[in-house]
């Protein structure tokens, strides 16, 4: 035998007589009451009482690069969404969405192991700079150490960077201050 009991155009379940059931004013569609009620109105396409529509946000909107809805994972090459910062093939993960190729995220990655190191050295020669019996020591050698980790510093805190510029500030105006006092005695003790 052939059922005939209406179904609910929200949970696509059958109507049962002794459920409690809300027929749509605009186009007579039946619902569950709860269902009705979830939805805040009618789901027939087309229907005047059908809930007026949310605006998505900006950050709802999945990105895209360069009008492409996928790119390539730059571990394994399977192609993944644009806006995706986790490989769902080999489970890698990103820093960022921008897509990126394998030697940029090799040199990435490498970045992020060093850069526990980089904080404490960045720590270490500060102290040493603004020690004056080191300082002279220390300034050429964090000047030098400077210049070749400039490009992996930007990507630390700011309070690092800081402490270099500072660091280095400290330890060669010391060393100036030294080198000075020191040819002072020289020539007044002669």
């Amino acid at each position: 035998m052939e059922s005939t009991a209406a179904t609910c155009a929200i949970c696509q379940s059958p109507l049962q007589a002794d459920e409690e059931s809300v027929a749509c004013a605009g186009c007579n569609a039946p619902y569950h009451a709860g269902c009705w009620q979830e939805n805040g109105g009618c789901a027939v396409y087309g229907c005047s009482e059908v809930p007026p529509t949310e605006a998505r946000q900006a950050l709802e909107i999945p990105v895209s690069y360069w009008g492409q809805e996928n790119k390539p994972c730059p571990v394994c090459a399977a192609q993944i969404l644009a806006a995706a910062v986790r490989c769902r093939h080999c489970g890698t993960t990103f820093a960022s969405a921008r897509p990126q190729n394998s030697e940029e995220f090799r040199h990435q990655a490498e970045l992020e192991v060093r850069r526990p190191a980089l904080r404490r050295a960045t720590i270490w020669l500060f102290v040493l700079c603004i020690t004056s019996c080191t300082a002279p020591v220390a300034a050429p050698l964090w000047a030098n150490w400077y210049r070749h980790h400039r490009e992996e510093l930007q990507g630390l805190p700011s309070l690092h960077v800081a402490l270099c510029k500072i660091g280095l500030a400290i330890g060669l105006t010391q060393t100036a201050l030294i080198i000075i006092l020191t040819a002072a005695f020289v020539v007044f003790h002669r």
